[in-house]
C-alpha cells in the first residue's frame, strides 16, 4: 500500500524534494563511511568519531519530526480504523511500512560504517547483525518519539518542552562552529575518557560496542549488546502500539477552556484585535509553541559559545529572538482559517484587523527582546554594543511587524480551522520557504540602521532605526491591508478548499472535440513561488540565490562586522577575519553587497514571474 501511494504521489515538487533529500542524505552517509575508513593519530579515535556520528544520526531521527513536522505519515493509523485489526497487528504493519523509503535506505548506508571498522570474519558478521538491529531500533524509536510528542504536545507544557528540544537541536547545529577549537583538540589527542564512554553507552553506540567486543573475543559482551538492541527495539514497538491505540480511541481538545477576561486598555477596534492576539498567543498551542521555540533558540544559540569561553553573542540574544519570532509568525491568516469571512462582511474591518495584528505581534515580541537585551548586556559587560542595539532593535521590531502582516497576506499556508484541528501540533506542517523568506526580509529591514551606525555619527543609528522601523511597519501594513481587501474572497476559498483558485477566460472548443482542451497544470509548489513560467535556469538561480544569500550577507558579512565593531573576534570560518587588518572591513562590505545582490536579484526575478503567473490565470 505504501509503495502504491509513493508511486502515485511522486511528481513535481514532492519528487524533487525526495530526490534532493536522498542526494544530501547519501552524501552525509558517505561521509560517515569515509570517517570510519580513515586512519587517525590516535588508534581509538576512529571508533570514537564513528560512535559520535551515529549518535548524531540517531538524534536526527528522533528530533527530526519535531523540527520538520510529523515524520513519515504516508500511512496513518486512522486509515485502518474501520478494519478488524488489533493494535498490535496494525503496529507491526505500520512498522514494516516504515522501512520503505529513502531515509531508511540512506541510514543503512551510514550504518555500513560498522562493517568498515570491523576486523576479522566474526566481527564482520556481528557488524552486519548490529547494523540491521540498529536500523530497526532507530526507525521504530523515531516513530515512538513522534507518537509520544503528538500526545505530549496537546498541552502547553508539552508544547513548550517540544519547542525546547527542537530549538536546542537547531541552535546547536547553527552555532556549533564556535566549538571548533575544542573539536580540533579532540582530533589531536582523542576523545576524553568520559566522552568516549558516553558514545558507547548510548543505545546508538551499542552496535559499535558489539563490534569492538567481537574484535577482542569478548562474546558475552557481544551477546549483551545485540540482545539490548533487540529488546529496546521490541520495547519501542510495544510503546508505539499503546500510543496508536490511544490515538484511535481518544481525542482531547487542544489547549484549555477559555475563561472570560476583561481588557481595560481596549479603546477601539485596533486595540480589540491586539487583545485578541495576545490571548491567542497564550491559549493557542501552535502560537505558544512558536513563541517558546523562538525564545529557546535565541538563548541556546547565544549561550552555547560560553562553552568555548566566549561571551560575544550574549548582547544579541534579544535581537535574535525578535528575528525568529517574526520568521515563524508570518501565517497569521492561515492559522485562523475560514474566520476570514468575518472581516469580509464588516466594512473597514480588514484595515483594523491588520493594524491590530501588527500591534499584537509588537506587544508579544518587544518586551522579551528588551528584557533579554538589557539583562544580558549588563551581565556580559559588553556595553560597547549599545549603539548597535539601539539602532537594530527598533528597526527589526518595526520591520517584523510589517513583514509578518505582508507575508501573511501574500504567502499564507492554509491550515484547518482551529476548532477542527487535533491537539497534535506535528500534524500542522511548517512552510520552511516562508520561514526563510521572513528571516531574510526581517534581517534586511535593519540594513539602513546598520549602515547608519557603521558610517554616521553615534546618534544616527538609533534615529534611523526608529524611523526606519516605524516606516516599515506603517507602509507594509498599509500594503498588506490593501492586498487583503482585494484578494480576501480568493484567500477564503483557498482556506476552505486548500487549493489556489484559478480564474481562466472561457475558451471555445472545436466542434469535433467537445469540452475544453486539456491543459497540463503546473506544479502547485512552483505556482505558489511564482516560478511555474520561469525557464529552468532562472528557476534554479532564484532558489539557489534565496537559499544561499544568507551566507555572505549574515555569516560572512554581518557577524564579522559585529565582531570587528565590538572587538570580540573569533576568527573561526570568517574569511574577512583571516585577512590583514586593512582588508577586513572592505571584505565584510563586499560580502554584504554580494548577499544583498543575491537577495535582490532572486526576489526580483521571483516576483517578476509571480506577476506573470498571476496574469496568465487572470
Amino acid at each position: 500500500m505504501k509503495l502504491a501511494v509513493l508511486r502515485n504521489s511522486l511528481s513535481g515538487q514532492r519528487a524533487a524534494q525526495m530526490i534532493f533529500g536522498g542526494v544530501v542524505g547519501l552524501a552525509l552517509a558517505g561521509a560517515v563511511v569515509l570517517l570510519a575508513g580513515r586512519d587517525y593519530p590516535v588508534a581509538s579515535l576512529r571508533l570514537d568519531l564513528l560512535g559520535a556520528a551515529l549518535a548524531l544520526w540517531t538524534a536526527g531521527w528522533l528530533v527530526g519530526p519535531a523540527l520538520f513536522g510529523g515524520g513519515d505519515e504516508t500511512l496513518r493509523p486512522e486509515h485502518f480504523s474501520l478494519q478488524a485489526m488489533s493494535p498490535r497487528a496494525l503496529t507491526v504493519g505500520l512498522a514494516a511500512a516504515s522501512f520503505i523509503g529513502v531515509a531508511p535506505a540512506v541510514t543503512m548506508v551510514a550504518l555500513a560504517g560498522l562493517v568498515v571498522v570491523a576486523t576479522g570474519l566474526g566481527a564482520t558478521v556481528v557488524a552486519v547483525v548490529a547494523a540491521i538491529l540498529q536500523l530497526v531500533l532507530t526507525v521504530i524509536a523515531s516513530r515512538l518519539v513522534t507518537a509520544a510528542l503528538g500526545q505530549v504536545m496537546r498541552s502547553r507544557t508539552g508544547a513548550a518542552l517540544a519547542a525546547l528540544v527542537s530549538a536546542t537541536v537547531l541552535a546547536a547545529l547553527h552555532s556549533g562552529w564556535v566549538l571548533s577549537p575544542l573539536a580540533g583538540t579532540a582530533l589531536d589527542t582523542g576523545f576524553p575518557s568520559v566522552a568516549a564512554t558516553w558514545v558507547r553507552a548510548l543505545p546508538s553506540g551499542w552496535g559499535l560496542t558489539a563490534v569492538e567486543a567481537a574484535a577482542h573475543g569478548d562474546w558475552p559482551l557481544v551477546a549483551t549488546a545485540l540482545a539490548g538492541l533487540a529488546a529496546l527495539g521490541a520495547a519501542c514497538l510495544y510503546g508505539w502500539a499503546v500510543l496508536i491505540q490511544r490515538r484511535l480511541t481518544t481525542r482531547r481538545a487542544s489547549g484549555r477552556p477559555a475563561r472570560a477576561t476583561a481588557d481595560r486598555w481596549v479603546r477601539g477596534p485596533v486595540t480589540a484585535v491586539a487583545a485578541r492576539e495576545l490571548r491567542t498567543y497564550a491559549r493557542d498551542l501552535q502560537r505558544f509553541h512558536f513563541l517558546c521555540f523562538a525564545l529557546a533558540y535565541a538563548l541556546v544559540f547565544c549561550l552555547l559559545p560560553l562553552a568555548a569561553g566566549s561571551t560575544v553573542f550574549l548582547p544579541w540574544t534579544g535581537l535574535l529572538f525578535a528575528v525568529w519570532i517574526a520568521a515563524i509568525s508570518a501565517n497569521l491568516y492561515g492559522d485562523d482559517g475560514t474566520e476570514l469571512w468575518g472581516k469580509i462582511m464588516i466594512p473597514g474591518a480588514i484595515r483594523h484587523d491588520v493594524r491590530g495584528r501588527q500591534l499584537g505581534w509588537f506587544l508579544v515580541a518587544a518586551p522579551p527582546t528588551v528584557v533579554l537585551t538589557v539583562g544580558l548586556v549588563v551581565a556580559s559587560g559588553h556595553h560597547e554594543a549599545w549603539p548597535w542595539l539601539a539602532a537594530l532593535i527598533p528597526a527589526v521590531l518595526g520591520g517584523g511587524a510589517g513583514t509578518t502582516a505582508l507575508v501573511s497576506v501574500l504567502r499564507p499556508v492554509p491550515l484547518g480551522d482551529p476548532h477542527r484541528r487535533g491537539g497534535n501540533l506535528l500534524d500542522n506542517g511548517t512552510d520552511f520557504a516562508q520561514v526563510l523568506l521572513m528571516l531574510i526580509l526581517t534581517a534586511a529591514s535593519a540594513a539602513p540602521a546598520f549602515l547608519a551606525v557603521l558610517q554616521g555619527p553615534i546618534w544616527a543609528g538609533p534615529v534611523v532605526g526608529v524611523a526606519g522601523g516605524a516606516t516599515m511597519a506603517w507602509l507594509l501594513g498599509r500594503i498588506a491591508a490593501a492586498r487583503l481587501q482585494s484578494t480576501a474572497p480568493d484567500l477564503l476559498l483557498r482556506f476552505r478548499s486548500g487549493t489556489q483558485p484559478a480564474r481562466r477566460r472561457p475558451t471555445i472548443a472545436p466542434a469535433k472535440h467537445p469540452g475544453p482542451p486539456y491543459r497540463p497544470q503546473p506544479d502547485p509548489g512552483l505556482r505558489r513561488l511564482g516560478l511555474d513560467l520561469a525557464p529552468a535556469g532562472r528557476r534554479a538561480y532564484v532558489i539557489a540565490s534565496l537559499t544561499l544569500c544568507w551566507v555572505p550577507l549574515v555569516a560572512q558579512g554581518a557577524v564579522p562586522a559585529i565582531m570587528l565593531a565590538t572587538g570580540e573576534i573569533n576568527r573561526s570560518w570568517f574569511v574577512a577575519l583571516h585577512l590583514p587588518d586593512s582588508l577586513q572591513w572592505p571584505t565584510v562590505i563586499v560580502m554584504i553587497i554580494i548577499g544583498l545582490v543575491l537577495l535582490a536579484t532572486g526576489l526580483g526575478i521571483g516576483l517578476h514571474y509571480l506577476a506573470r503567473s498571476r496574469r496568465s490565470v487572470a
